[in-house]
């Protein structure tokens, strides 16, 4: 699938500005007048789009995530297949986030730091991840899918500091890192009584 070229959008500017001050500079003290200024948008523009600055986190996580399932295509019916499908999914969005991966680095530090910030961000985190095991037909909705949601989150953390030390071409010791801790969350979620007859089981071996 062809994407429309949306980077002169507003909402792009300031993601691209934000990544590139936080690259260069750090999360800790950015401003979204700051943003605004590298993004060469006015001020007020920005504030409207982005009230309080995790907004901007909020906003690039959406692109992400958008980017992540374009080219997913519909639900399998086979488990293994939909394993697979979900693997991938959570592959894509280590590809995507490839090219600002010193700007991740440093946000994952900083952000760390401010638990303010891990609060504010939170809501966005879970929508994220039930948006991601829907695309792969897991449960994205109720008690399953805010499980589920969680169990991606954590298998996201952990393979994340994998990846920011993986300077592989195709990042193979990410995928490894993913596929592990991933199969290792389904087996877990599988035994959970919360979670009896969800279509949640790995592949195999899992």
């Amino acid at each position: 699938m062809v994407m429309a070229d949306n980077s002169f959008h507003p909402d792009n500017r300031l993601i691209d500005a934000m990544l590139s001050h936080v690259a260069e500079q750090g999360w800790r003290g950015l401003t979204v007048a700051d943003v605004a200024a590298r993004a060469d948008i006015p001020v007020e523009t920005a504030e409207a789009l982005c009230p309080n600055r995790t907004d901007l986190l909020d906003m690039f996580a959406c692109r992400v995530d958008a980017t992540s399932i374009v080219d997913v295509g519909p639900v399998p019916d086979d488990p293994d297949a939909r394993y697979d499908q979900l693997l991938d999914i959570m592959m894509q969005r280590f590809e995507v986030l490839e090219p600002d991966k010193v700007a991740v680095s440093r946000l994952t530090r900083d952000v760390a730091c401010e638990p303010d910030t891990l609060l504010r961000i939170l809501p966005q985190s879970r929508r994220s991840f039930a948006g991601l095991a829907g695309a792969a037909g897991y449960p994205d909705s109720g008690l399953g899918g805010l499980l589920f949601a969680k169990a991606l989150a954590l298998v996201w953390l952990a393979t994340q500091r994998v990846w920011l030390q993986d300077t592989g071409a195709d990042l193979g010791e990410t995928m490894a890192a993913l596929d592990r801790n991933l199969r290792r969350a389904m087996a877990g979620l599988a035994a959970l009584p919360a979670c009896a007859g969800l279509q949640i089981s790995g592949p195999p071996g899992s």
